[in-house]
């Protein structure tokens, strides 16, 4: 496998990359151009915010198969652009939130206190200790807006020096603010009542601009407003009015609108009142390290077959929970593999029925599988976990789930019923302990088939003779079969056979199976 490391990151994430025989090329200097060239090349690529992986950039990564931004924020990424082309996509949130907040306590206790300003007419020659007298963090009210995992760390810090927090998520529950002993308000709320004003939020539609012009309106006069979140949470020509007519007091910001930031900034401008960082929220010596061994050890998860822990745009579960449903997601890409090499039908619509222990989890990444499993053989296309749902819903398959807590002979089960133009098939699958995996019914046919290897499925009629005549027209081509599961629905009626081969037969030996008597068709399939 071939890495790009294409913005800076620490080497242990690199060295655990290569111990694994990866191939990896760190180059931080790759212009537009160049990177439009190169990124062809590479399976993975692991990134920061400053390597745009658009729409165009992701139409050249033909080999791409994973991205790893190391670090949370993937606004430089064009997640959707990468699903459409099976690309995982991962960050690696939590691995700098200490990072994050301290930064934010920094700007914070940095702007009160003048420290940049003080400390730059010090080294001028300057003593002048009225000029930067500040004002205490002690009492005043702080507002954050977004109590995620940083949002939640600068509360428990400012609570050390004496703040009062307020918050505004929506997508918080009331517990966690109880929990962190924040109150939780709306956001117009927050606006009139806070001192200082923290954000910590993503970059979505409703968080592009949350402070602009009519917000900075509603703010107490002499505010002072942090942003180490997202550059565009902030409209800095609003920011910039603010702070020139007095009704702002300062800014500390380490996130910009466009980075870097170009000579004609408008807020380079006053710098007595905004103090600027090049982005380090999450840049310290343990921030980079976590981000980039977290963003490694995810990306050989995904080479190794795996799931990443963090996927930004396949269902994201609990990594506890992913433990306990993967053999499930095994089986149910089995499932789908031998539907599709089985009958192979245009498929109209999907039921997945999850029966006992199996129905109590979240399933929606097992229903994804058995997409994947079903259009991997017949699309042109590589279908996996990240764009299964999506090819699917272009072809226009309908897909319904439905749960059951007991299933009448098995602890779980998973059953597909597919629908084609011409009729319904049904299978079934269970997993035993120690994840040992088993299809136990085929249309009706109780069956136990281990679902690997070569499969030869047979649809014939049940009389003498026929499962005879197959094993001796085996044995004399030097095929070997490694099992053999019958089922059949009455004496003398339709029966399956499935075999399990050592080798896939040639085409002249199906066509001399066809031959026997009885026989109907014949499929032969890996799994």
């Amino acid at each position: 496998m071939k890495v790009l490391v294409s913005d800076e990151i620490s080497e242990a994430g690199i060295e655990i990359l290569e111990k694994k025989g990866v191939d990896v090329t760190y180059n931080t200097e790759l212009g537009y151009e160049e990177l439009l060239e190169e990124i062809g090349k590479y399976h993975g690529i692991i990134l920061r915010s400053m390597t745009p992986l658009n729409e165009e950039v992701l139409a050249k990564a033909d080999n791409l198969k994973v991205i790893a931004r190391a670090g949370s924020g993937y606004d430089n990424i064009d997640v959707e652009a990468a699903s459409k082309k099976g690309i995982i996509v991962l960050n690696t949130p939590g691995q700098n939130t200490i990072s994050a907040a301290e930064q934010t306590m920094a700007l914070m206790a940095g702007l009160s206190r003048n420290i940049y300003h003080a400390n730059k007419a010090l080294h001028e020659g300057v003593w002048n200790r009225s000029k930067y007298m500040g004002v205490e963090l002690n009492q005043k009210t702080l507002g954050i807006i977004g109590l995620g995992r940083v949002g939640g760390n600068v509360a428990k810090m400012a609570q050390g020096f004496n703040m009062k927090v307020i918050a505004n998520d929506p997508y918080i529950p009331a517990k966690r603010g109880e929990r962190l002993g924040v109150e939780l308000v709306e956001f117009d709320e927050l606006l009139e009542r806070a001192d200082y004003i923290t954000l910590h939020t993503p970059l979505t539609e409703e968080t592009h601009h949350i402070i602009d012009k009519e917000a900075i309106s509603k703010m107490k006069d002499g505010v002072r407003i942090l942003n180490v979140a997202r550059g565009q949470n902030v409209d800095c020509q609003a920011l910039y009015h603010g702070v020139k007519s007095g009704k702002v007091a300062g800014a500390g910001l380490d996130v910009h609108e466009e980075e870097p930031i170009t000579e004609d900034y408008s807020l380079l401008e006053l710098e007595d009142k905004v103090i600027m960082a090049p982005h380090l929220g999450g840049t310290t010596v343990e921030a980079m390290d976590n981000v980039s061994i977290d963003a490694a050890r995810q990306m050989l998860s995904v080479f190794e077959g795996d799931l990443p822990r963090t996927p930004l745009n396949i269902p994201s579960v609990d990594p506890k929970v992913m433990a306990e449903i993967k053999p499930y997601i095994n089986l149910a890409d089995k499932l789908g593999s031998f539907y599709s090499g089985w009958t192979g039908g245009r498929v109209e619509e999907v039921e997945v029925i999850y029966q006992g222990d199996i129905a109590k989890q979240e399933v929606e990444p097992i229903t994804t599988a058995v997409l994947k499993g079903l259009l991997n053989p017949v699309v042109n296309e590589d279908i996996n976990l990240v764009n299964a749902q999506m090819i699917a819903e272009e072809r226009g398959i309908k897909v319904v789930e439905s749960k059951s807590k007991t299933s009448n002979k098995y602890s779980n089960l998973i059953t597909l019923k597919v629908k084609d133009k011409d009729e319904m098939t049904k299978l079934s699958g269970t997993v035993f302990h120690k994840g040992d995996l088993r299809i136990v019914d085929i249309d009706g046919y109780q069956a136990d088939i281990i679902p690997e290897g070569i499969l030869l499925v047979s649809d014939h009629i049940d009389k003498p003779g026929v499962v005879g005549q197959v094993g001796t027209l085996f044995g004399s081509n030097d095929v070997n079969i490694a099992s053999m599961r019958l089922g059949r629905n009455q004496a003398g009626g339709r029966a399956i056979m499935v075999l399990t081969l050592d080798d896939e037969p040639r085409e002249e030996l199906k066509d001399e199976l066809l031959k026997i008597d009885g026989i109907k068709d014949i499929n032969v399939f890996a799994l």
